[in-house]
């Protein structure tokens, strides 16, 4: 605007006095119409700057949010690898003491079938055993019974040697 009227200022000192005052206002006309043109230019060239300024801010501010943007993915990626792996970590922690544990019952149902087994033939020889005890009591028994019948048969012969040895010498005496 004020480059408007330093050009009407001028151009009104430099037109001649002596010439047409319809000439001088159109002339002056046209000159502040071409300094509004001018002036209208000059707000439009700044406008556009002022445009292409913001325009860049904008994208700047676009690349950087999708640069965070990206930067966060990253790192939610990563997060999420890391939670992951630490995740397959216990499952395997998890999996290797369930082998263990199913490894453990194994082992004690051996043992404890080895245990019955044992047992079993613990038993046979508890029945062997007992079965020894019986024919050792049946020998005594047997062999006491053999004992009184050598006594009494010993007392049955003495008692018949004594008869005839007393049938014997009443014989002599009458003899």
């Amino acid at each position: 605007m004020k480059l408007a009227l330093i050009a009407a200022s001028a151009l009104l000192i430099a037109l001649p006095a002596a010439a047409n005052q319809f000439d001088q206002l159109r002339q002056i006309e046209q000159q502040t119409k071409q300094a509004e043109a001018a002036a209208q230019a000059e707000r439009m060239r700044e406008a556009a700057a002022a445009q292409a300024r913001a325009d860049a801010r904008e994208e700047a501010a676009r690349r950087e949010r999708a640069a965070a943007q990206q930067i966060a993915q990253q790192r939610a990626n990563e997060k999420r690898a890391v939670q992951e792996a630490e995740q397959k970590r216990l499952r395997n922690r998890e999996e290797s003491f369930e082998d263990e544990l199913r490894a453990l019952e194994l082992e004690e149902r051996r043992l404890a079938l080895q245990a019955k087994r044992a047992r079993a033939a613990r038993a046979n020889d508890y029945i062997d055993a007992e079965l020894r005890q019986q024919a050792a009591q049946t020998d005594v028994i047997q062999s006491e019974a053999d004992s009184a019948r050598n006594v009494t048969s010993g007392a049955k012969a003495l008692l018949e040697d004594a008869g005839e040895a007393e049938v014997n010498r009443s014989k002599r005496l009458f003899d």
